[in-house]
């Protein structure tokens, strides 16, 4: 298992198998690729394409999926994680967990810095952005339940949790989005921190450049603590949904950098395309999100459950759709991540016949209804979702899709259907529990909880350092086992590009960090 402080960058939503790509923003054949095409001059301007608009520019609102770009350019994290998966210093210069259990959490903030408004960063900022990133409904604030900032002192700031958080450090990266410190300014007018950002990052956003829903232009902040790591003058996001035409643009020159899929790696490479594969960092498959059968009574029972994973032919669809990039899976993280549990490789087997057997001792032996809502928007999960309800079928469950065509879609479209897919990140355990399983998680609309369950999850989260990653592990194996989910595939990214550099390689859920990008 991976040492804890060498754990690896993960966010739910899993921006590889959306389609992310980077594009240039010079029009008229300008910079391309990090490189002006006919002279060679590096470019100053780099244009990163998304295949949705992000949900909203406050982090306690935004999603951690596409939305993770423009929070990282906004907005400096207290702690920031590197592609390598190592913490180094942002907003804070130094942190330590206080005492035991794993409930207190110090932070010395760095002295000098400023918002983009020029107003200082204190410790009573950082504790106040803290405490109101915490009342938000974003995917990932369920994290952050019971915790209090407090400030004393001109740099020292100590969280406080009801309950024990053994993630603070990943949680007050920029991939959780709680250490995106808000700046006074905007705490006092939240509303309108939905368009327009208010944080001390290496760029801030030209209202005047920005068509909302299109593109978002982000200028080099000049008051920026560490101008060495800005390598672009300009950043736009630009939202493009077809991945047919994210790869035109790559060929023709228009785009410097995208995430690719299997089916179109013979292209990128005979174009002359540098192709990385960054390693396994995502998964896909299904939460089951009605556990206590509140609208689909058959979920509640854990045979009706198990029978579902039984269905599923795991290799096939993972060959058939992901294709290189695709290796089946029944677990919902990635190898590598300490809660992968490689003794439960292959638990769910292949078996109609044993799943027809499950859903009888479950009580029904006729199959049932369900409905399932997935994002349409990742043409891979919408093929995935088409071969389960298929395979399902087999056996007497009758699926209903409901197409999601946003995130927004997706969390209305949650509160009506049974079940959900949409590719997701490995993450460690704790993070998992805040975002999906425990009573108040933002993807558990239905509110489903096992008492022992969280049981052994609060043990867990209270252990030492040393002992918490085979605890969460065995938690992880409980969730494995009840079939809270049915994973199906794991996929490796890959990334397509010209002339850009700082992209990771062969790393195991390894993060593609925008200001490590640079000519």
């Amino acid at each position: 298992m991976l040492p804890r402080s060498n754990r690896k960058p993960v966010w739910p939503f899993a921006l590889g198998a959306m389609g992310l790509l980077a594009l240039s923003a010079c029009s008229g054949g300008g910079a391309v690729g990090g490189t002006n095409a006919s002279s060679g001059a590096k470019s100053t301007t780099l244009t990163i394409a998304v295949n949705s608009a992000p949900a909203s520019f406050d982090p306690s609102r935004a999603d951690n999926g596409n939305g993770l770009y423009p929070m990282q350019l906004a907005y400096e994290p207290l702690i920031r994680q590197t592609g390598n998966g190592t913490y180094s210093p942002g907003l804070a210069s130094s942190w330590r967990y206080l005492g035991e259990g794993n409930t207190r959490f110090q932070l010395t903030i760095r002295s000098g810095v400023t918002f983009s408004d020029g107003s200082p960063v204190t410790a009573q900022a950082v504790a106040d952005s803290i405490n109101y990133f915490a009342t938000g409904f974003g995917p990932t604030t369920g994290n952050l339940a019971g915790v209090k900032a407090t400030a004393s002192g001109a740099d020292t700031v100590t969280l406080t949790s009801k309950t024990a958080n053994p993630e603070f450090p990943l949680l007050l990266s920029q991939n959780f989005l709680a250490g995106d410190i808000i700046s006074p300014a905007g705490l006092k007018k939240k509303s309108s921190l939905t368009s327009k950002p208010s944080g001390a990052g290496p760029y801030v956003l030209d209202s005047g450049a920005t068509v909302p829903g299109e593109h978002y232009t982000f200028t080099a902040n000049p008051a920026y603590y560490d101008k060495s790591s800005v390598h672009y003058k300009k950043v736009v996001i630009k939202v493009i949904a077809d991945q047919t035409a994210e790869l035109s643009a790559l060929q023709t020159g228009q785009v410097d950098l995208m995430f690719g899929t299997a089916q179109q790696m013979p292209t990128a490479k005979s174009v002359g395309l540098t192709v990385t594969n960054t390693g396994p960092t995502q998964w896909n498959g299904v939460f089951l999100l009605d556990r206590e059968g509140t609208k689909t009574k058959a979920l509640a029972s854990p045979q009706v459950r198990q029978a579902l994973n039984y269905a599923v032919d795991r290799s096939g669809i993972a060959k058939a759709v992901y294709g290189a990039l695709g290796s089946a899976t029944d677990q919902p993280t990635t190898e590598g991540f300490d809660e992968y549990v490689p003794s439960l490789a292959n638990y769910y087997t292949y078996d109609p016949a044993k799943a027809k057997q499950l859903l009888a001792q479950g009580g029904y032996p006729n199959g049932f209804s369900m409905s399932l809502t997935y994002t349409s928007f990742d043409p891979q999960t919408k093929q995935m979702v088409q071969a389960i309800a298929q395979q399902w079928a087999a056996i007497g469950v009758k699926v209903k899709l409901v197409s999601s065509g946003s995130y927004p879609a997706m969390s209305t479209n949650m509160y009506q259907a049974g079940a959900l897919s949409v590719a997701w990140n490995g993450q460690p355990m704790f993070l998992q529990m805040g975002v999906l399983w425990l009573a108040k998680a933002g993807l558990n609309p239905y509110h489903a909880t096992d008492a022992s369950f969280l049981n052994k999850f609060a043990q867990a989260s209270k252990a030492p350092q040393s002992q918490l990653a085979a605890q969460m592990a065995d938690l992880a194996a409980v969730a494995v086992k009840q079939a809270y989910t049915v994973p199906v595939v794991q996929i490796d990214t890959v990334v397509f590009s010209r002339g850009v550099k700082g992209i990771p390689s062969q790393l195991p859920g390894a993060h593609l960090n925008v200001v490590e990008l640079h000519p």
